[in-house]
C-alpha cells in the first residue's frame, strides 16, 4: 500500500516517512480498518446482505472516500433491487 505523507506529500509503501521521517503508523492503522470494512461489505454482498454489505461501505467511506468504493457500493444496490439508487451510485462521484 502507497501512502501519501500529510506533512511533505511524499509517496511511502513504510510506515515512516522516507523524506521527512514522519510517523504514518496511524495512516496504515486506518487505511488497515477501512480494508477491512471493505472485505466484509464484499463478503456481504456474496451472501445477498445488502444492509449489511451498505454499512460496512458507508464506515469505509467515512475512514477514506475513495473510487475503489463505488464500483461495489453500485454492485451491492443492483444485488438489492434498487437500481435508481445504484445508477446514481455509479455517477456519484467522490
Amino acid at each position: 500500500m502507497t501512502l501519501t505523507c500529510p506533512c511533505c506529500k511524499a509517496s511511502n509503501s513504510t510506515d515512516t516517512c522516507r523524506r521527512c521521517k514522519a510517523d504514518l503508523s496511524l495512516l496504515v492503522a486506518l487505511e488497515d480498518v477501512r480494508e477491512h470494512h471493505l472485505t466484509l461489505a464484499r463478503r456481504f454482498a456474496a451472501e445477498l446482505r445488502s444492509r449489511e454489505a451498505l454499512v460496512h461501505l458507508d464506515q469505509a467511506a467515512i475512514l477514506r472516500p475513495g473510487d475503489d468504493l463505488r464500483p461495489v457500493r453500485t454492485a451491492v444496490l443492483l444485488l438489492a433491487g434498487r437500481h435508481a439508487d445504484a445508477l446514481a451510485a455509479y455517477h456519484a462521484t467522490v
